[in-house]
């Protein structure tokens, strides 16, 4: 196997995310004098809030493939399905990408970069670098500023609640995303 085919894999892809985003974090937690593992603390009175937000993640993961075919942003969002089309993602591929995105994503936004930056700001880095604003492109942004609003109500799950809720809302809406694009693909 060579190494451009193996860096270009779904498996390095999500091993990468869940791997490299939680290192990224802790130096950060460590300057800010955050213990690493203060970030996953869970109350118990919170673990039954969490399937809402499974729940939030499936429900807003529908109504953005409900928005994006709309013809209005049909031809807005073809770059996103073909940057998967080459991929031939399995329901566990799916299920694997959206908890590597999941976890590793969240502890370094959510748990490293939020307390600094505060959840709007850090909302906005979040969607950004995701290349879901556009700046050729406006109907673009109308899909980047409701998927920020989605994020925010993550952030704020993960300073009020706790940082499994906003894994647990990233991970049931990437996989409706995943398993989307594996039928349309």
């Amino acid at each position: 196997m060579n190494l451009r085919k193996l860096f270009s894999s779904l498996g390095f892809m999500g091993f990468a995310t869940l791997v490299l985003f939680p290192l990224i974090a802790w130096p950060i937690l460590y300057f800010t004098e955050t213990p690493y593992f203060s970030i996953f603390q869970l109350d118990f009175e919170n673990i039954f809030s969490i399937p809402t937000f499974l729940a939030l993640g499936i429900l807003f993961g529908l109504f953005m493939i409900w928005l994006s075919e709309h013809p209005y942003f049909s031809n807005d969002i073809e770059d996103y399905k073909k940057s998967f089309s080459g991929y031939k993602i399995t329901i566990w591929w799916a299920i694997y990408l959206s908890i590597c995105a999941g976890v590793g994503e969240e502890i370094f936004f959510r748990g490293a970069l939020q307390p600094i930056f505060g959840i709007w700001l850090t909302s906005v880095f979040f969607v950004a670098i995701h290349t879901y604003f556009s700046f050729k492109n406006w109907k673009k942004n109308i899909l980047a500023i409701f998927l920020t609003m989605f994020i925010v109500l993550l952030s704020w799950s993960a300073k009020n609640e706790s940082l499994w809720h906003a894994i647990a809302g990233h991970f049931s809406y990437d996989l409706v995303l995943l398993l989307y694009l594996r039928k349309e693909n």
